[in-house]
């Protein structure tokens, strides 16, 4: 492996099944493309993960430990920090990623030199359907901005130099929506675009975070739309922001509002 590599793989781990650790695991090491580093954060797990992840002797693994669980944003950024790569693609432990993915993901951002996140089609384990999304680049900014999320967060490989160039992280005030608010703050500064392919298998499990926190989920993705659109629109921003922090706060808005 070239001393920088052309990919960082990020997978921040937390108490995963160990069947599907190890799956998550395997799917990065057994990729067609191999110049790449998989750094592998363990967020303090208080189960047999840091056993599964040591198991593995690959030179291309950089395994970190933190020393109290940071949950999800923080140990992402810290990712980002650690991360050598001109491309950062995302996996989480519990999902898996096709044999070409990198590969794919790779070609076309050298080739789309414009293009600064790039996510696929997903697979949804649970239900076995396929999942398709908005793939021109000015459909996903539209939609991303606007409607919904378009980019999955498993999926995603990003051009390093952007996040650099605009000091670009997730945000800590965006829980269980910083992807979301991520690719809307980047859809300002680059293009935005999905391959065409099934190339990431997405697992949903009741307990997890997202369906355990689907409420205020929305409600922060709601959020994050509404604040795209007094950007973006010839709108009275003063009291649009005054209307959606009420709205965020929890506080009563009325009809005339």
């Amino acid at each position: 492996m070239n001393n920088k590599p052309s990919i960082t793989v990020l997978l921040p781990v937390y108490n995963t099944l160990e069947n599907e650790l190890k799956r998550a695991i395997d799917s990065i090491l057994n990729q067609t493309f191999d110049n790449f580093e998989f750094i592998i954060i363990n967020d303090a797990a208080t189960d047999n993960s840091e056993d599964v992840i040591l198991s593995y002797k690959d030179d291309r693994i950089r395994y970190y430990k933190n020393e109290t669980n940071l949950k999800l944003i923080a140990t992402l950024n810290r990712g980002l920090s650690l991360s050598n790569g001109k491309y950062i693609a995302r996996l989480d432990s519990d999902d898996y990623s096709a044999p070409t993915r990198l590969e794919k993901q790779f070609k076309f951002m050298e080739e789309n030199q414009n293009i600064g996140v790039l996510g696929t089609f997903f697979h949804r384990i649970e239900t076995n359907e396929d999942i398709s999304l908005p793939t021109n680049p000015n459909d996903v900014k539209l939609c991303q901005r606007y409607v919904r999320g378009c980019i999955s967060h498993p999926s995603v490989m990003i051009r390093k130099q952007v996040l650099s160039d605009n000091n670009l992280m997730y945000s800590p005030y965006c829980m269980h929506a910083e992807d979301y608010k991520l690719w809307c703050d980047l859809s300002y500064v680059t293009d935005l675009a999905v391959y065409p392919e099934v190339l990431t298998y997405i697992s949903y499990h009741d307990t997890g975070v997202s369906k355990t926190n689907l409420k205020y989920q929305s409600k922060m993705l709601r959020t994050i739309i509404l604040d795209n659109i007094i950007k973006d629109f010839a709108v009275d921003k003063a009291y649009m922001y005054a209307i959606l922090e009420k709205y965020v706060s929890g506080a009563k808005i009325t009809q005339k509002e």
